[in-house]
């Protein structure tokens, strides 16, 4: 937020020194606090108007411990194979040299004049 300091207008109103959005941002902040108040609302733990003492149920037990497979051997694993039995030749690639940079680094600026 940029800070917009005391002026005084064309018509001698003073304005006081005061900080001013970006555009767009109280668009994105109103967008931001509907979505902050919708989660607040619907995520807000499993209330229930049942029972009325606050019980929730507890999750339940799904699966037994250990797990164990009916296979007890070892899977033996296949070995790679040859896809073909004939030699496949590639094409030789050339390298080209790394062209050299002509410039020395750092460039500086100031040293050349630019009046940056």
């Amino acid at each position: 937020m940029p800070y917009i300091a005391r002026f005084v207008k064309a018509d001698g109103t003073v304005v006081r020194g005061h900080y001013r959005w970006a555009a767009g941002a109280r668009h994105e902040m109103a967008i931001l606090a509907v979505a902050v108040a919708a989660i607040a609302v619907i995520g807000n733990g499993n209330v229930s108007s049942k029972g009325g003492q606050g019980h929730t149920p507890r999750p339940q037990k799904t699966g037994s411990y250990p797990i164990t497979f009916a296979d007890k051997g070892r899977a033996v694993k296949p070995r790679p194979q040859k896809s073909v039995t004939y030699p496949i030749r590639f094409p030789k690639v050339e390298r080209k040299p790394v062209p050299r940079p002509s410039v020395v680094y750092p460039i500086r600026f100031e040293t050349n004049g630019s009046g940056r």
